[in-house]
């Protein structure tokens, strides 16, 4: 049996300013840059995923930080912080005007990780959000499904991992809805490589349709790498897919777990388009 994690309202609320607090400074290092801040912040074990789709480690990342920035008058919005021990999950929405006065939206996903007295920032994720997907998060209505009654896989937690994210490609494959229903947490959100932003339910909705089927020549997951830090895991990996149409397109996608007394729960997913298809 886990151990069970006690942590008193003082010290919960105590690391949800700090996490604040550094989200807005990182933020504000994305308009003036700020490398010592920056270099101070970032894990040696870190890896960002880039609007664009790319893997930067630490090494590029605090590159690109000290260029000039590449956003003017950014501000965030919807920040949600959602701590699991000494790991903490930053999610919200960059919003940057533009000349014609729009704006230029962005989801991020931040993972820190706490180190003796301080928080060190182990992964981040983004994507752009395209015009027309609403900034608000997507609610929807989980579907009735039959409960799931398959088996979970046992032993080595970073092998069970790999087979768990295995599980996950193949439910999509099937439309397979009461997986995911037995193995997403209730806070379960997810970010889709068009930057729409979902609940638990939406997703389970999502999830119940039979998209592959409609619109998929091929569907392979490569490139997996799973990273843990204590009761949380980050599965990065790749899907080179085909539609149906033989367009072509490449996602990165990080799924953050977390284990629980009934074993491993996905607590979000975050999608990024590498190649849209074309």
């Amino acid at each position: 049996m886990l151990a069970t994690h006690v942590i008193h309202p003082g010290p919960v609320n105590l690391a949800r300013a700090q996490l604040r607090a550094i989200n807005h400074r990182t933020v504000h290092a994305l308009v003036v840059p700020d490398a010592d801040f920056i270099d101070a912040l970032v894990d040696t074990d870190f890896l960002f995923t880039a609007s664009d789709g790319e893997w930067i480690d630490r090494a590029g990342y605090l590159a690109r930080m000290r260029s000039p920035a590449p956003l003017r008058g950014a501000s965030c919005e919807g920040v949600r912080v959602r701590l699991y021990g000494p790991v903490a999950l930053v999610q919200g929405t960059v919003q940057t005007p533009l000349r014609d006065g729009g704006l230029a939206r962005l989801r991020y996903s931040d993972v820190y990780l706490r180190r003796d007295t301080a928080w060190r920032l182990v992964n981040s994720q983004h994507t752009v959000v395209q015009p027309g997907v609403p900034t608000a998060p997507r609610p929807g209505v989980a579907p009735r499904h039959p409960a799931w009654t398959g088996q979970d896989p046992q032993g080595d937690d970073i092998e069970v991992l790999h087979t768990l994210n295995a599980q996950y490609v193949q439910a999509y494959r099937d439309a397979d809805v009461a997986w995911y229903d037995a193995h997403f947490a209730p806070d379960y959100n997810a970010v889709q490589g068009d930057g729409t932003r979902s609940d638990r339910a939406a997703a389970l909705a999502r999830f119940a349709q039979p998209s592959y089927a409609q619109h998929m020549r091929a569907f392979p997951v490569d490139r997996v790498t799973v990273r843990r830090f204590g009761e949380v895991a980050l599965i990065h990996a790749e899907n080179a897919y085909t539609l149906k149409d033989g367009r072509e397109g490449v996602s990165r996608y990080t799924d953050i777990w977390h284990r629980q007394r009934g074993g491993w729960k996905c607590v979000s997913a975050h999608i990024t388009e590498q190649q849209h298809p074309a």
